[in-house]
């Protein structure tokens, strides 16, 4: 439950931050919510792997992922993880704060809310207690 609840806030966090304009860091916790969210299911179901990567916790998943496309569509959230933060993640001459517009934000944040309704709604289904 600690991991749902941590990809909650970090979901809040990323609308804030939509709010205030400050694309970059909104597509980070946006990241941030999708990742904790499938660490929640995997933690509830005997496993916390190591990484970082959605493409790698979807992997990892107890059951076949490809009967969740959004699950899938998660993958692409991890261009968010590294480049957000890191200036010199983007090609030479290019700022954080202008590498990112509401669009890519508002993006982001759908990509991670349905992540996090459809991982949670899955683990209710295994008994896994998300809220």
């Amino acid at each position: 439950m600690r991991w749902f609840n941590t990809a909650r806030g970090d979901l809040d966090t990323a609308r804030a931050l939509l709010g205030l304009k400050r694309y970059a860091p909104a597509c980070f916790h946006a990241q941030q919510a999708a990742e904790k969210a499938f660490k929640g299911l995997l933690v509830a179901t005997g496993r916390l792997p190591k990484t970082h990567s959605i493409a790698q916790l979807l992997r990892e998943l107890p059951e076949d992922p490809e009967r969740h496309p959004r699950l899938v569509l998660a993958a692409r959230l991890d261009k968010l993880y590294i480049a957000t933060r890191y200036p010199d993640a983007l090609p030479e001459g290019t700022d954080i704060a202008e590498a990112y517009d509401a669009k890519d934000a508002q993006e982001a944040i759908a990509v991670a809310e349905g992540t996090l309704a459809l991982l949670q709604q899955w683990g209710g289904e295994l008994g896994v207690p998300t809220s």
